[in-house]
């Protein structure tokens, strides 16, 4: 699974850094319990701009990219259920 956060001065200041270090606590929680989580490797790329916010007038940051789906507005809860409800057994 590939999971992209845009970490650019409008995402870094709404909550990107945090959502990063929500998905690295996963990572040690995956790693401590194998047997509950399939074996897909959990990539985390921090993309300086996805230029998201320069297309809209709208408010849509903090932007994160799970395989291709975007999520708008992500909180680190709602990155957090993807991700387990994806690689979960």
């Amino acid at each position: 699974m590939k999971v992209k956060v845009c970490v650019g001065s409008n995402c870094t200041l709404l909550g990107s850094m945090s959502i990063l270090d929500q998905i690295d606590d996963l990572r040690d929680i995956i790693s401590e319990d194998p047997d509950s989580y399939n074996d897909e490797e959990l990539e985390v790329e921090a993309i300086k701009c996805m230029g998201f916010c320069k297309n809209t007038d709208k408010e849509i940051a903090p932007v994160v990219v799970i395989d291709d789906e975007t999520m708008i507005n992500a909180t680190g809860q709602a990155v957090m259920e993807k991700i387990v409800k994806k690689i979960r057994k």
